[in-house]
């Protein structure tokens, strides 16, 4: 089975074509800003426009509230136009996936992905089996749930803030792990209807929560 994966929920933009286990082609760029805006070039830099697969895979989140929507919404888009499933991949799975591959860490595993207002996303894993809900944290009460046995996945950006004491990898997010995911869930259920991937949006964009402030707090 090819499947085309796309990965913008962060600050990494890459596309990846995935055949069995297998990378086809693969492209990943270092975006610190805009993440999305090179998605389109790179997914025809990679496919040269040969747009023949059986499935579309992407990261859903949680990260950047616009580039998971763009990414879900192009996903979405070419599952609707090339008739395809579309299979919907958190980035949290994707940071797991990754450390087992390159840094073959064991034990709890916590993936953290940067919430900015000193919260991290999180969730925690055993091998690649989520053993509790995605959920947004404060810092300091994320490393008070870890133990000496804890592992935590993240970027270089986020693993420089986590104390000495407590054990980080260094993982980057890659569109080939969203693409071998998603074969997996493809592997047990090929039905995965475009209108059912949705971004994952475990908080607010912070202009929705300054409105919805602002709307608690006026007086009339």
């Amino acid at each position: 089975m090819k499947v085309l994966a796309i990965e913008t929920s962060g600050n990494i933009c890459g596309a990846a074509v995935i055949s069995g286990d297998k990378i086809i082609a693969e492209k990943n760029v270092f975006l610190p800003k805009n993440s999305s805006s090179k998605i389109f070039d790179i997914i025809k830099n990679i496919t040269k426009k040969n747009l023949q697969f059986d499935a579309i895979a992407v990261d859903v989140g949680p990260g950047s509230f616009t580039g998971s929507r763009i990414g879900v919404s192009l996903a979405r888009a070419y599952g609707q136009f090339l008739e395809l499933p579309v299979v919907g991949v958190s980035c949290l799975d994707c940071l797991v996936f990754n450390a087992l591959k390159e840094k073959n860490v064991s034990g709890r595993i916590f993936p953290i992905v940067d919430a900015l207002r000193g919260e991290v996303y999180t969730a925690e894993y055993e091998g690649l089996k989520r053993k509790t809900k995605y959920k947004i944290i404060e810092v300091e009460k994320f490393l008070k749930m870890l133990d000496n046995k804890s592992t935590i996945a993240g970027s270089y950006e986020i693993c420089r803030l986590i104390p000495a004491n407590r054990k980080c990898v260094i993982v980057k997010l890659s569109a080939s792990a969203v693409g071998f995911l998603a074969s997996k869930k493809l592997e047990k259920c090929k039905k995965h209807n475009y209108n059912e991937v949705l971004p994952l949006y475990i908080r607010r964009a912070f202009a929705q929560e300054h409105y919805a402030d602002s709307k608690s707090t006026k007086r009339y």
